[in-house]
């Protein structure tokens, strides 16, 4: 009996390995794109460094992908391989590490783009802008300066968190030294939710600091509107709130001048928040997917959850 019941494990085992395997084979590589935004990219010096890639729906087998850093002529300026044997693998989901060293340092300012290939074949992208911030001609840091811009300053996304058994939505949203004051070394920021133009929910008041330096991921959890004082009795903004259809603006301001650094527009209908259209399967081009999935926060393995992809469209056309 012991042994028939082994048998039968090991069956239904080979067959949920088959069934993986046959699903990634239906659709193409992505590159989690959360992964890709937190790439290292040095805040002064240009410098862009790679370690490895999250790819979901990873191809079987050996794994023959490459990262290339394109100019705006399509100009391949520097290359790199990732080990053929993936690091870890779950299901259709796996972690697959560059060779390194597979740093490139830029210096002549302009677009630029990182495209991730799997099989020699464009999977991901990700466009970016290099903008020159310091001449050198200061005898005293003679020293020419750059910075990064790009999506970091246009996207955002939603998982779920839980609060006493219920949903509770998290944003997840990238900031930087460019959103401080000038000449300031710290900030904070508050993230308000408005439906329909009416002011519904917000983050609770003295969290979100601002720091120096490149776009960090940085998260926020919204409550209902309280007053100054009051943040530890905030009531959570949980999913059944977000889910009253409407028109949404999800603001982000610094706290010290009102300033406006980010304003994302979703809608909510029959119940549900629509997500981006390029998480939709389908989209094109192919390279400019966006997986609808993010590495589940706090888990100790690969494990994909749900992420709902937002944008700020009002100032995406003038990062790029």
């Amino acid at each position: 009996m012991r042994r028939l019941k082994n048998i039968f494990i090991t069956a239904v085992m080979l067959f949920c390995s088959v069934q993986n395997n046959l699903y990634a084979q239906q659709y193409s590589p992505t590159i989690d794109f959360e992964n890709v935004l937190n790439t290292y990219f040095d805040s002064e010096s240009g410098l862009i460094s790679f370690r490895d890639a999250r790819v979901i729906f990873a191809p079987e087998g050996k794994f023959n992908g490459q990262i290339a850093v394109v100019d705006a002529d399509n100009k391949v300026v520097s290359s790199f391989s990732f080990y053929k044997d993936y690091k870890y693998r779950a299901g259709v989901y796996a972690r697959a590490l560059v060779k390194t060293p597979a740093d490139v340092t830029l210096t002549r300012p302009g677009i630029y783009s990182i495209v991730f290939l799997v099989d020699k074949k464009p999977v991901t992208r990700l466009p970016f802008k290099l903008v020159q911030s310091s001449a050198g001609d200061d005898p005293f840091n003679p020293q020419k300066k750059y910075r990064f811009d790009g999506y970091w300053r246009t996207f955002a996304f939603i998982v779920m968190n839980t609060w006493k058994g219920e949903d509770f939505p998290e944003v997840h949203y990238w900031m930087g030294g460019v959103d401080l004051p000038e000449g300031k070394q710290r900030g904070s920021q508050i993230v308000t939710l408005f439906r329909d133009g009416k002011l519904v929910a917000h983050s609770k008041r003295g969290v979100g600091t601002m720091q120096p330096g490149h776009f960090r991921e940085v998260r926020s959890s919204l409550y209902h509107i309280h007053p100054a004082g009051k943040e530890a009795n905030a009531i959570p903004f949980l999913l059944k709130d977000w889910q009253v259809d409407g028109i949404y603006e999800l603001r982000v301001n610094r706290q010290s001048d009102k300033v406006a650094l980010r304003s994302f527009d979703f809608k909510v209908a029959n119940g549900k928040i629509e997500g981006h259209p390029r998480s939709k399967f389908g989209y094109k081009p192919q390279v400019d997917y966006i997986a609808p999935r993010v590495q589940k926060k706090g888990a100790t393995s690969l494990e994909l959850t749900e992420a709902i992809w937002i944008e700020d469209r009002k100032i995406s056309g003038e990062v790029l």
